[in-house]
């Protein structure tokens, strides 16, 4: 019976060739173009050698067309009955799919040519069959297949005394261990393969080590050594020649940086990690970069960008066979879901880790970590004994002559005691099995103790997880209460003013209204609308603020002047309203009256409106009043002021949230409106670079508070370009326009804007048509081009007539609401941009610009 495990036999093997030095030539590597020129000038009994030596060569850069050459190496050898060849060209092709992702492939490969090199007795290709198979199973978590596999090659390699194998499988054995979490093992292991490859000059050993030395010492929380592993690591790779390996070091330097929370330059890392191995097609990788990129994104809460990389790593996971990454991927997916409010979805991905962890941490699984821990020690305890230096073994082979004599001598004097020792033995003996009795007793009570302290762990967690599951619960039923209230409130919003719209348009065409009613009806009309509108605006914002789409522009702003044409605007309202017992007032210091500084005046505008709306909304009579102060030289404060009903404090902290409406409970009036206003300002304010809050009680009014910085801006005149339109239709007299759009109406309505005016209008209905009606007129002197459009969209009707025309002035007209919208129609070579629905003097501005 021998007591001696397998990494005993395999640490005396790695001890013997680092004895002896042995060391591999490096080899140069060769581009796709010049391989096609060797197999092309290469005789036919040469062919299949150039095809097999030629696809090894370019593995690592060029996998899918290393594929190719070995596949049409396999062909060649099949048809002339080579064995060898053909087993050669199995393991290429193995080697090429476990690169790329394809696992089950790979293994299949694998097993064919393993048959082959076991009847030819080649111990050569049999090490690098199991060694292959110790990295597929690693990474697809079959772990006992990895171990089994690894030592297999370790003994192989140590018989024929290959010092780089014996490095990498050391190296590749540290592996298996760290992903069994036994992380001062596998750095036990990592560095006897460092030791292993410096003593040969192996840089792509060295690099490897270093890289996994430096994976080891970021998870122990050693930041500054792990970097200085890593950064080693990469100065001893090439991009050009390993991407996989190099990827992994980009990507192990990422989560370093990730760990100390520097999120841009881990993203960077990650960003060219996924490159790396994208080149490659190297499914795990791309699904690890995107992964970490994922986990960055989650800490940072931008939370539609975390959701869209994990999504796309789960794609590419779920198509290999890769459990171990799945499970990450997965846990994360569901804690995203979470954090998004989306709790079914949580659940589900939740479950699936679930199911994934439990088959990938199986009671099998568990029970080789023990394994693992107990062959650990025992080769620890042998490798003190047999690890003597280079000179201990030289005075052992010196001695050996006389301790064969002692031997000899010893034997004689045994056999002359032998009778009076016997029994003594067979009692020694009775004694050393009752001792290994005890110890396997004593080891069998430590399993079950590590068993049961496994199963209270996971206890605790199930406990912990159904607490989280409740709290996600509760917040899934408050989400779905307020997505119900909001539908209900929108379909209510929408409704109300469309009916004002299509009723009063009926009456319109009726021949028994007055002209009076008809200019009451259109005013109607035209207030709904808007109400429609702002509706309709507030919603994309929300969208926008929600994709983290929505950006400001800042630029010199006359904040007095805001403020006044606020005054006049909502002066106008209120008596629209009915409201006239309200008093509207702006309070401002006549020091600041002409105040100018550096913001989005757009958005600046957009809140104070907000506030006003709601004052004058929720007041019935009494007094708002708003207005600002340069509180110091780095903040100005801006207030809303009414004396309406008030808010309750236990409010004030979701006033802001989305879809939240609170009334007074003793008032019974109905209050319009989404319920977005306070939350889309709460939004703006924080992207000015401001903060925003009230002071409200029921029945004594309400103020809103919100700053901005102080940032003083001259402000350039402009001079005045305005035209009334008699002069503007007189300029275009004779003009011919271009009207791309697919919808009549909308078509219509620009012919109904420039009625009055003597102009030719031409009308394409689709990108393709544009382009016709230009090319057989060019005497057209201005384009107003929608974007989607059947056919051929707008955009790139656009690029070909800048081809054929580049000074015809095009003016994209879009119902495109998002701000990259604009960007790519002046990238694709727009002269102006105007958003739906239009105004009639925004159309008289813009081509008035263009036309004289």
């Amino acid at each position: 019976m021998s007591y001696f495990p397998k990494h005993t036999i395999l640490a005396f093997f790695a001890l013997v060739l680092l004895l002896h030095g042995i060391a591999l030539p490096n080899e140069t590597s060769i581009n796709p173009d010049s391989v096609k020129r060797l197999v092309a000038n290469a005789t036919k009994e040469q062919k299949v050698d150039v095809l097999i030596s030629s696809a090894e060569e370019i593995m690592l850069k060029y996998p899918s067309e290393s594929i190719e050459l070995a596949q049409n190496a396999l062909f060649l050898a099949t048809e002339s009955n080579d064995s060898t060849s053909v087993a050669k060209s199995q393991l290429l092709l193995a080697k090429a799919y476990s690169i790329i992702g394809n696992y089950a492939l790979a293994v299949d490969y694998l097993e064919q040519s393993q048959t082959i090199f076991s009847s030819l007795t080649d111990t050569l290709n049999l090490v690098e069959t199991h060694q292959v198979y110790g990295q597929i199973y690693t990474r697809i978590g079959e772990f006992k297949k990895a171990l089994d596999n690894t030592e297999i090659a370790f003994t192989l390699a140590g018989k024929l005394k290959l010092r780089d194998k014996i490095a990498e499988l050391t190296r590749e054995t540290g592996n298996i261990y760290f992903y069994f979490n036994e992380k001062t093992i596998a750095l036990d292991f990592y560095q006897k393969s460092l030791k292993l490859s410096e003593e040969f000059n192996n840089n792509d050993g060295i690099a490897k080590a270093y890289n996994n030395m430096g994976r080891i010492y970021s998870e122990t929380g050693n930041y500054n050594l792990a970097l200085e592993c890593l950064k080693k690591s990469l100065s001893y790779k090439s991009q050009e020649n390993d991407r996989v390996s190099y990827g992994n070091t980009l990507l192990n330097i990422g989560t370093v940086y990730l760990a100390q929370q520097k999120f841009e330059d881990a993203l960077a890392f990650f960003g060219q990690s996924f490159e790396s191995f994208s080149s490659v097609s190297n499914a795990e990788g791309m699904a690890n970069s995107l992964y970490y990129s994922g986990q960055t994104y989650l800490l940072k809460n931008q939370f539609n960008q975390a959701l869209a990389s994990q999504d796309e790593a789960w794609r590419i996971a779920s198509e290999t066979e890769s459990k171990r990454l799945q499970v990450r991927i997965s846990l994360a997916l569901s804690e995203i879901h979470a954090k998004v409010g989306d709790f079914k979805r949580a659940y589900s991905y939740f479950k699936i880790h679930s199911n994934l962890r439990d088959s990938v941490f199986s009671d099998e699984n568990t029970k080789l970590v023990l394994e693992l821990e107990t062959r650990y020690q025992l080769h620890a305890k042998q490798r003190q004994i047999e690890l003597l230096s280079k000179e201990q073994a030289l005075k052992q082979s010196e001695q050996r002559k006389a301790r064969i004599w002692i031997a000899l001598l010893a034997i004689v004097t045994l056999f002359l005691i032998s009778l009076s020792y016997f029994i003594y033995l067979r009692f020694k003996d009775k004694n050393k099995h009752n001792k290994q009795l005890i110890e396997e007793i004593h080891q069998r009570k430590e399993v079950e103790q590590k068993l049961n302290d496994y199963k209270e762990h996971l206890e605790n967690l199930v406990d912990e997880r159904t607490w989280e599951l409740k709290i996600a619960k509760d917040r899934a039923e408050e989400a779905d209460r307020l997505k119900t209230a909001f539908l209900t409130n929108m379909s209510h919003e929408i409704r109300t003013p469309m009916n004002a719209i299509v009723g009063f348009s009926y009456l319109l065409t009726d021949p028994d209204s007055s002209e009076e009613s008809k200019a009451e009806y259109y005013n109607i009309i035209k207030s709904n609308g808007e109400v429609l509108m702002n509706l309709i605006n507030d919603i994309l914002d929300i969208s926008m603020i929600e994709s983290g789409q929505l950006k400001t522009r800042n630029k010199a702003a006359n904040i007095g002047n805001i403020a006044r044409e606020l005054l006049t605007h909502y002066n106008q309202t209120k008596d629209e309203l009915g409201k006239k017992k309200i008093t509207i007032t702006l309070d401002i210091e006549d020091a600041d009256n002409n105040l100018t500084v550096k913001t989005d005046p757009v958005r600046l505008r957009q809140v104070l409106s907000n506030l006003l709306s709601n004052s004058l909304k929720f007041t019935n009579e009494g007094r708002i009043c708003f207005g600002y102060r340069l509180s110091d030289s780095k903040e100005i404060i801006f207030f809303v002021r009414d004396t309406g009903c008030g808010i309750d404090p236990k409010h004030h902290k979701a006033i802001f949230e989305r879809f939240n409406k609170f009334g007074n409970a003793s008032d019974a009036k109905l209050y319009t409106g989404s319920g977005l206003g306070l939350a889309i300002s709460h939004e703006l304010v924080n992207l000015l670079g401001g903060k925003i809050w009230l002071d409200s009680f029921p029945g004594k009014g309400s103020t809103f508070y919100f700053t901005i910085p102080y940032i003083p801006e001259k402000v350039k005149k402009v001079p005045d370009d305005h035209l009334d339109q008699n002069t503007f239709y007189e300029r275009i007299t004779n003009k011919t326009i271009l009207v791309a759009e697919d919808v009549l109406s909308n078509f219509q309505l620009i012919q109904a804007f420039l009625s009055s005016a003597k102009v030719n209008i031409l009308w394409a209905q689709n990108g393709v048509e544009a382009i016709d009606i230009f090319t057989k007129n060019r005497n057209i002197d201005i384009i107003l081009m929608d974007v989607q459009m059947p056919i051929m969209d707008g955009l790139k009707a656009l690029k070909r007539i800048r081809e054929l025309d580049k000074k015809v002035p095009i003016i994209v007209n879009s119902a495109f609401y998002m701000p990259d919208e604009m960007e790519k129609s002046f990238t694709a070579g727009c002269s102006d941009y105007m958003t739906k629905p239009i105004k009639k003097e925004d159309l008289i501005s813009k081509l008035s610009g263009f036309l004289s």
